[in-house]
């Protein structure tokens, strides 16, 4: 199960947010949370940018962590399986077979495959007389994408937006939408004026961008059209 725990965040941001909104033109008579409710919703965010949070995220994938890595405008620090000793690695069992008992344990069949063979490497290189500096960085390539991985990551308040976005869309992968709602459930607290009306790209945007590929199941599809819909109706427009 993802863990997520907020270590640092930008101090009085809706004040700051306003004031260098102000020095680009906002007028002054307007009040802070409302500046900052009409920057969000009218997209105009390179002011978000001055809001920084910090998390300490664990017990995530492996696979899932590429996908955070995917979001360049930020800062990533990572455990190095070079330098810790992965014996007893962690896993996750991945969201769509947690409730299927016999894919969960032909699953930790092959974790548990994946671990006696990174033992059998790492001590069969202590015997040969090679560091066990040497032994862990030779042996991580057993190991599997679900193993757990531990990040300390650093994103602005505008690329936040943009990976809640992605990653709350029902499309995503479950793990990093998982990820994805603990990271709103903790910002939206702190800075409702930012997050209160933050959704997937589709609630963001008005239009979804996935198209054909949009679930049947989102809950926005009855009300909200793709983007393909969209650009539909605009070729096919009556110009009488």
């Amino acid at each position: 199960m993802v863990k997520v725990k907020l270590l640092r965040y930008t101090p009085d941001g809706v004040k700051l947010i306003a004031e260098s909104c102000r020095v680009s033109g906002i007028p002054p008579n307007i009040p802070d949370e409302e500046v900052v409710r009409m920057v969000v919703e009218n997209d105009y965010s390179s002011a978000l940018e001055h809001i920084v949070f910090t998390f300490d995220i664990s017990e995530i994938s492996v696979a899932i962590s590429r996908e955070l890595l995917e979001h360049r405008i930020a800062s990533h620090t990572a455990r190095s399986t070079r330098y810790h000793d992965e014996r007893s690695f962690g896993y996750v069992i991945p969201p769509p077979i947690r409730n299927d008992p016999e894919l969960v344990e032909v699953f930790k069949q092959a974790m548990e495959s994946a671990r006696e063979y990174y033992t059998k490497i790492f001590d069969r290189m202590i015997e040969k007389g090679y560091s066990r500096e040497k032994a862990r960085e030779v042996a991580r390539y057993v190991l599997p994408m679900a193993t757990h991985t531990h990040y300390v990551w650093t994103i602005n308040a505008r690329s936040l937006i943009n990976f809640l976005g992605l990653r709350l869309c029902k499309r995503a992968a479950p793990e990093i939408r998982e990820l994805a709602q603990k990271i709103y459930d903790i910002v939206v607290k702190i800075y409702p004026e930012i997050f209160e009306n933050i959704g997937c790209r589709g609630y963001n945007l008005g239009l979804c961008p996935e198209n054909e590929a949009r679930p049947k199941d989102c809950p926005y599809a009855k009300i909200i059209p793709t983007k393909k819909e969209v650009k539909d109706a605009w070729k096919n427009r009556d110009y009488d």
